[in-house]
């Protein structure tokens, strides 16, 4: 996804300490509902950290339904009367799963990371257009794709293209003019989790100035990898 291996090197490992974080945080003895949240955003880290992985080529599909699953999860404690209420009680913590900031239920988080997980069941479905994969016809062989992807280029600088050969059309300009989109909002969402962080620096709460560093590790990746998709 990403060819520059210092970046690609320096966002993996981002997010792997994200990931360890919401997972340790997702351990802890606390109520339903944030440990579900905390576990769904170490799942998003894992998720991401293997889109980075060279060679590593995982189907879209269960991921696609996973995190398609979690955003319903999101947007179902949105809408409900008490955010924690699928959990069973209220919510005392702030941070990702919660959805809490200063004691009160913060429904704009919520469709936040209900926005989030869906960009993530997003992401895979764009990465497999992108890619062109296509099924092989009987007796065609990688070989002969190859090839034919070879005289397609050449049909870009005057030649004929190949008979069948799958070159990129309306759904994969419309999949990068999606992910350009997406690549802004999360950048622009990194840097209003930068702003609250750097104005709780100066606070004694630890664990918010934690969450908070999460959230932007979360949104500056995705706006990282949307725009490598877009590229």
């Amino acid at each position: 996804m990403i060819g520059n291996d210092l970046l690609r090197s320096g966002l993996t490992a981002l997010l792997l300490a994200a990931l360890l974080y919401a997972a340790f945080r997702a351990g802890r003895e606390s109520a339903a509902a944030t440990r579900i949240g905390f576990g769904l955003h170490a799942a998003m880290m894992a998720a991401m950290v293997l889109m980075l992985t060279p060679g590593l080529r995982w189907a879209a599909l269960p991921q696609i339904l996973f995190f398609g699953l979690a955003a319903w999860w999101f947007i179902l404690r949105t809408v409900s009367r008490h955010p924690g209420a699928l959990a069973g009680r209220p919510v005392p913590a702030a941070g990702p799963g919660t959805g809490r900031r200063g004691g009160h239920a913060s429904r704009g988080l919520l469709f936040y990371n209900a926005l989030t997980m869906a960009a993530m069941a997003y992401m895979p479905a764009s990465m497999d257009l992108r890619s062109g994969h296509v099924p092989e016809a009987p007796g065609i062989q990688a070989a002969d794709i190859q090839g034919a992807g070879s005289l397609g280029q050449a049909g870009h600088h005057g030649g004929a293209p190949a008979p069948g050969l799958p070159l990129p059309g309306p759904d994969q300009d419309w999949s990068s003019q999606t992910a350009l989109v997406l690549a802004v909002a999360f950048g622009l969402a990194a840097a209003v989790w930068s702003v609250q962080l750097l104005r709780r620096l100066g606070s004694h709460h630890g664990g918010r100035r934690a969450d908070t560093i999460l959230d932007v590790v979360g949104a500056a990746s995705m706006a990282v990898m949307f725009a490598a998709l877009a590229a």
